[in-house]
């Protein structure tokens, strides 16, 4: 059982003995910050600058990427959307995911969960952006991969053609009272995620006893939390831990999640060797997504 914790450890994986302190946040708290990452600076900057132009574009140049218009969940996701059983939220997304060929086998199989990404035309910095963090994400997971404090190439061989997604997000300011949330109480889907956050504030995790801790913003750290994926993997030994966000400072609030998801035809077989609790991950995620999101038909 995952004892309880009352801080979120913030963790530099650039020295030794990381792996053990990542291993003990995965174990009780299911978050935790990086720093000593290596990602440079100007990537971030310009990442975070490329969500704020975006969102500042006119609504009817956003809704022309809508998501609604993508056969594999990719674009704009308008404020306010819902999907079954989601809650209303107040927050707007741009989202991507690793794009390959149009000769991939996997883009030939028809999968919804393989295909192009959606651009805005008037500013090619915007996907050079993207694709520069995207790209520094891979790395920053790859080196997370093997630093769970388990075998440290356990899990590269389900990272090949992953289903990782980058979202941008934004939380416009909220009153005080207002009652709806810009994300509710939810844990995340997949292995795990790496999150940005501006300096605004507004994540909050919740520990065993039911206390809502802050995840304070770090400057130049990275917030690490485990999803489910990852605690069933685990046989339990991680732990996926609820959140949620409020933006309540009074200002808009942008955010930066990369879903670390394994390969479609991934099989996450608990560690502890149960092949009947063994997780098919492309169909669990695509399960998630289409909950989530409208899907249009493929041509």
């Amino acid at each position: 059982m995952a004892t309880d914790f009352q801080r979120i450890p913030v963790i530099d994986i650039a020295t030794d003995g990381a792996s053990a302190e990542i291993g003990r946040a995965c174990e009780t708290a299911g978050f935790f910050y990086v720093t000593g990452h290596g990602v440079p600076a100007v990537v971030v900057d310009e990442v975070v600058a490329a969500a704020r132009w975006f969102f500042a574009r006119p609504l009817p140049e956003r809704e022309a990427l809508d998501v609604a218009g993508s056969p594999c969940f990719r674009g704009y996701v308008p404020m306010g959307i819902t999907g079954p059983g989601v809650p209303r939220r107040l927050l707007e997304a741009f989202q991507v995911m690793l794009e390959l060929g149009p000769d991939d086998p996997e883009v030939q199989s028809g999968s919804v969960m393989h295909g192009p990404n959606r651009w805005p035309e008037a500013n090619p910095a915007f996907r050079t952006a993207l694709e520069a963090y995207y790209a520094a994400m891979t790395g920053l997971t790859d080196r997370l991969l093997g630093a769970f404090d388990l075998d440290p190439t356990y899990f590269q061989p389900y990272f090949r053609k992953p289903l990782t997604q980058l979202r941008l997000l934004h939380y416009p300011p909220q009153p005080p009272d207002e009652a709806v949330q810009g994300v509710e109480a939810h844990t995340d889907t997949g292995a795990f995620t790496i999150l940005l956050q501006d300096g605004t504030g507004g994540l909050e995790v919740r520990n065993r006893g039911g206390d809502w801790i802050a995840a304070t913003p770090v400057p130049g750290s990275f917030v690490i939390s485990i999803g489910d994926m990852m605690q069933s993997w685990t046989d339990g030994r991680f732990v996926s831990t609820p959140h949620r966000v409020a933006n309540r400072s009074g200002r808009d609030r942008i955010s930066v999640p990369f879903f670390a998801n394994p390969d479609y035809g991934a099989v996450a077989v608990p560690l502890g060797g149960d092949r009947s609790r063994a997780l098919a991950c492309g169909p669990h995620v695509e399960a998630a997504y289409r909950a989530a999101w409208p899907l249009a038909e493929r041509a």
